[in-house]
């Protein structure tokens, strides 16, 4: 970050900046560096922990719940799963489509993710969903009555319950390699990332073959393989290879249980979630005996569990990071807000430095320049321009202290030093310092103003400034004694103000639209500053449109409040 930026920030007594967490996201706060302890850089923002945790890796006890219930589930199931209930002709067709989509879309959704941070676990995972999906496809062709009475692809009867078969060992399988132990370095070491792309398309295509391979395997090779399926009762599958496809599914669900020890983590844990719902359903449909049995339709109730548990997981994740990012954005909105304002501090700063050291600059050149070249000037003229350079020397250390305290100038709490000041002393030697110009003081004796010395030459100074700039000579300095106020006015004899712009007059680099002022050179900051010391001495800057042919501005200050605080200050 800019020093600059970094500076304007502490100005603004930001101290140090941290990043708290809080319920509904994180907050930016300012604080004091701690004693002992170096202060951070104001210009970083430090962000929570948790938005840096990957939203997979937050602990969930729900898994754990959901990997209870749903043996619970299959066990109630499975207590009348013999019972017929009937084909119901929708039921399938509405079932498969639902499947095949959550499976293809929760492939697509984990590839994306593998593609953006190179897990390969991930990758894994995808796979089984892009088996699952490619699956479906041929075993809803070849399933009996679902496109034609026998099925397409010159299907048997025993085309679809292979396929099945494919499908329910398959998918738990891939699972539980996906979530199993992993060698350390492929666990740790993401994919590089010019190779990720490659990865996944090679996953999608092994899976894609696979599916075709089986397909053809069942349909053009049906003579080779075993008939499971006998009017419509498939209890040969059962006999003869349901050992082997409940082995193969408690392999997976032991590769799978690993992801509960210790906590349970988001989408790891669902998708173990995901093959105990496809343990039951093979158990369910294996055992039901036929089609349509009430086992038969409660193993595909376990199957859309299966299908999507991680899928809902997948969408949750994204939905909580979609409104972290955008509380996310909404902090760095804040502090890209706050560097703009620090930036248009600085940016007023120069101006206001350029502006205001420019003429003591000049007068104690002039002064210097009249010691230099008149060797005989008598010695009090000359400790009068020596005295006199000193004060604008003075002043010039004023401002340059008010760049260290640069909030002053943006909030109207510029540093003064209010002390009793006799006025007319004060008029009159902001007078002396325009040597080139007609000003006329009148101040009658009144009592002491509670001004700061400096700050009231600056504000008459950019007062007779602004009248020899845009009015016309000669100008006055004039006081108004109230009961406890003072007005200062300067009034030229111009052509004034125009009405239209007098609202606008003491706002920050504002210039009237005016040939005359378009013809002189100026950034329209000299009356804003003496806005901003007449608030910093409690006072008030203002126009009087009221006094009669030119322009008047008054400067609106405090007197002094007897003559105890009067003593008070001269002894201190």
């Amino acid at each position: 970050m800019p020093p600059f930026i970094r500076y304007g920030l502490r100005l603004r007594g930001w101290g140090r900046l941290s990043a708290r967490t809080v319920p509904g996201g994180m907050r930016i706060t300012p604080r004091s560096p701690q004693p002992g302890r170096p202060a951070a850089d104001p210009g970083r923002v430090t962000l929570s922990p948790v938005l840096d945790t990957p939203l997979s890796a937050r602990v969930s006890r729900a898994p754990l719940l959901a990997a209870a219930i749903v043996p619970v589930v299959t066990a109630l199931i499975f207590m009348g799963a013999d019972r017929v209930l009937g084909p119901v002709p929708a039921f399938l067709p509405a079932f498969l489509a639902v499947v095949w989509a959550s499976d293809l879309l929760t492939a697509f959704l984990l590839i994306t993710q593998f593609l953006a941070g190179g897990d390969r676990r991930l990758l894994a995972l995808s796979c089984a969903y892009l088996w699952s999906a490619a699956v479906i496809v041929p075993h809803a062709l070849v399933f009996s009555g679902l496109f034609s009475p026998t099925g397409l692809l010159g299907a048997t009867p025993s085309s679809a319950p292979w396929l099945w078969t494919a499908w329910h060992t398959g998918f738990p399988l891939l699972i539980g390699i996906a979530l199993g132990p992993w060698p350390r370095r492929l666990e740790r070491e993401p994919a590089p990332a010019g190779r990720r792309r490659p990865m996944a398309a090679a996953a999608t295509g092994s899976m894609l073959a696979g599916a075709a391979a089986a397909a053809w395997l069942v349909t053009a090779q049906a003579e080779h393989i075993p008939v499971i399926m006998v009017n419509g009762d498939y209890r040969v599958l059962t006999e003869r290879f349901g050992t082997a496809i409940i082995a193969v599914n408690v392999v997976a669900l032991a590769l799978a249980a690993t992801r509960f020890r210790g906590a349970v983590r988001g989408l790891e844990a669902w998708a173990a979630v995901a093959v105990i719902a496809s343990c039951g359903d093979v158990l369910l449909t294996l055992f039901a005996g036929a089609r349509f049995t009430f086992g038969w339709y409660g193993a595909r109730l376990l199957a859309l569990v299966a299908a999507l548990v991680v899928l809902t997981s997948l969408l949750r994740e994204i939905t909580t990071l979609y409104r972290r990012v955008r509380r996310h954005a909404d902090v760095l909105g804040l502090h890209n807000e706050e560097l703009r304002r620090a930036n248009a501090l600085r940016d007023h700063l120069v101006a206001v430095v350029s502006h205001e050291l420019r003429s003591p600059l000049t007068a104690v050149r002039g002064f210097l320049e009249i010691i230099d070249e008149n060797p005989g000037l008598p010695p009090e003229r000359a400790r009068q321009m020596i005295a006199r350079s000193q004060i604008l020397l003075a002043r010039l250390t004023m401002l340059t202290e008010d760049l260290l305290t640069t909030p002053g100038l943006e909030a109207g709490q510029l540093p003064v030093n209010p002390v009793p000041v006799n006025l007319r002393e004060a008029l009159t030697e902001c007078a002396v310092l325009f040597p080139e110009a007609s000003i006329t003081v009148d101040c009658p004796d009144g009592p002491p103003a509670r001004v700061d010395p400096l700050r009231l030459q600056q504000i008459v100074g950019n007062y007779v400034r602004n009248a020899l700039k845009y009015g016309r000579p000669p100008v006055v300095l004039e006081a108004r004694f109230g009961a406890d106020a003072v007005d200062i006015r300067v009034r030229d004899h111009g052509t004034g103000v125009p009405p239209e712009f007098v609202p606008r007059l003491f706002d920050r680099f504002s210039r009237a639209d005016d040939d005359r002022v378009r013809s002189t050179a100026g950034v329209g900051l000299g009356l804003s500053i003496v806005a901003s010391l007449a608030e910093a001495h409690g006072g008030r800057a203002w126009y009087d449109s009221s006094s009669g042919p030119g322009a008047c501005f008054v400067v609106t200050l405090p007197l002094t409040q007897g003559p105890e605080e009067e003593h008070l200050n001269a002894a201190a």
